[in-house]
């Protein structure tokens, strides 16, 4: 019993992000996450939650070597997979993922199982006010002139 709850202990939550070289093609590309996937649950690990990669414009180029020969890449697909494995197993899907020719650039976090899609902004209370109908209004945002008269207005209280 007190060997599963160690073995427990160790299971951490990590997230591969990673960049997929734009030549491969849209066909092909379903493959690729494939091997991935595979190669987490071959090691141990088991999926929580993926995002498919999509063609995204990267921020700089990045060359990588393939056949001898340097290639840049402004674009690359980018997707995401979060997973759980046992710590000490880590470091071998990092090996695993570098020696991949498709994978342009990737990144391994330890991260958390709760859900990390993005959600809307909730208004404070300066922002938004209820009305007795129940009904919220979201404020105006003000302008220059207002947010300098009352920046003045502060200032002469202070000094008051």
């Amino acid at each position: 019993m007190e060997e599963t709850n160690k073995d427990l202990d160790n299971v951490k939550v990590y997230e591969l992000g990673y960049h997929l070289i734009p030549t491969i093609g849209e066909d092909s590309l379903g493959v690729e996450v494939s091997r991935l996937q595979t190669l987490i649950t071959e090691n141990g690990g088991s999926i929580i939650s993926e995002e498919f990669p999509q063609m995204r414009n990267l921020a700089y180029e990045i060359s990588k070597v393939s056949e001898n020969k340097y290639t840049n890449f402004s674009k690359a697909y980018f997707g995401w997979i979060k997973f759980e494995i046992d710590s000490s197993l880590i470091g071998g899907i990092g090996e695993k993922v570098t020696s991949n020719p498709s994978v342009l650039r990737f990144l391994i976090i330890k991260t958390v199982r709760e859900n990390t899609m993005y959600t809307p902004k909730i208004l404070t209370k300066k922002e938004a006010k209820v009305e007795e109908t129940g009904e919220v209004v979201v404020a105006e945002k003000a302008s220059p002139e207002e947010i300098d008269k009352s920046i003045d207005d502060l200032l002469v209280e202070e000094e008051k």
